[in-house]
């Protein structure tokens, strides 16, 4: 039994030195421990020096945190891999408390543990139990059916099988949010889930993070769940009126993404699959007829010249 843990930093040097301490000050021990910095134009170098042989370090141009994590992945030895975040930190169990925990349940895939969330702008700090209410959710198991409606599984939380990343693959790099609930999605339809309520880590909200662009997190959203579509359409189909509101829901947030940039065909294609999957709708018949006046406009137009 060994474990991996694969820390991802891009420019994070005044911050790194406290998650490669918590991970270097685990119980559970060894712990390899892999710092993947992604193209940094700040003092990280300097920082990671400082651990020497105690880390394994690799370096490549900036490439974006899932491709950073992937790369991490890749040079992972042990049987039991985890992530941590540069800016984020954990106590001193986590790995040996999650470790327990799949050992003695060798079907399960992964765990996962309670973290506290801290907004570091106002000092706020919630646990991810109380900001996505733990106590009303189905918590272990087969977790596909509650995570489709969000992520409430921090990236730092989980403690997941090798065997089980090999199924499903590592992040997804074209995302640029929420690859991680992707690869949450993906682990629940192949594996089952233990949840630890244990507070194990510390997930940080930096000013200016990911996190806070709403429309940058709603565009990975959509595209997390239109890829769930069309590689997986039997997991939203079993969920039935549920998973047809979700891949309506996607059409049309992709339709109007399409109609705004001008794409009618493209638009005209999803407002369509909208309707045919949800028929009932308000808005995207709305919608569906707005692009097929504005594409026909620019039929007749092509046709018969400007007047």
């Amino acid at each position: 039994m060994s474990v991996s843990l694969v820390i991802a930093t891009f420019n994070h040097a005044r911050l790194l030195a406290e998650a490669i301490d918590s991970a270097l000050s685990q119980t559970l021990d060894p712990v390899d421990v892999v710092v993947v910095d992604d193209g940094s134009t700040d003092d990280t170098p300097a920082v990671l020096g400082r651990y020497a042989a105690r880390i394994r370090v690799l370096r490549q141009p900036n490439r974006g945190l899932a491709a950073a994590r992937n790369a991490g992945l890749a040079a992972t030895r042990g049987t039991y891999v985890a992530f941590l975040d540069a800016d984020d930190v954990l106590v001193p169990t986590k790995l040996a408390e999650q470790v327990a925990v799949l050992e003695r349940a060798p079907t399960v895939g992964w765990t996962y543990c309670d973290v506290v969330i801290e907004t570091v702008a106002t000092g706020a700090r919630v646990t991810a139990s109380e900001r996505f209410g733990y106590r009303s959710r189905a918590l272990d198991g087969w977790l596909f059916a509650e995570l489709i409606h969000g992520n409430f599984i921090p990236a730092i939380a989980p403690l997941v099988r090798r065997t089980a990343l090999d199924v499903v693959g590592g992040f997804d790099e074209r995302l640029t949010a929420l690859e991680d609930w992707d690869l949450w999605l993906r682990l629940a339809l192949s594996a089952e889930a233990r949840y630890s309520p244990a507070v194990l880590a510390t997930y940080r909200i930096q000013p200016g993070g990911m996190s806070e662009d709403r429309s940058r997190m709603d565009q990975n959203r959509f595209r997390v769940l239109d890829k769930l579509h069309r590689d997986r359409p039997a997991a939203l189909e079993s969920l039935g009126s549920v998973g047809r509101r979700i891949i309506a829901d996607t059409h049309n947030w992709l339709g109007k993404e399409a109609y705004a940039r001008g794409d009618w065909g493209e638009a005209r294609r999803r407002f369509t699959a909208s309707v045919l999957t949800v028929p009932w709708q308000r808005q995207a018949p709305m919608l569906l007829g707005l692009s097929l006046v504005r594409g026909g406009a620019r039929a007749w137009t092509s046709a018969n010249g400007p007047r």
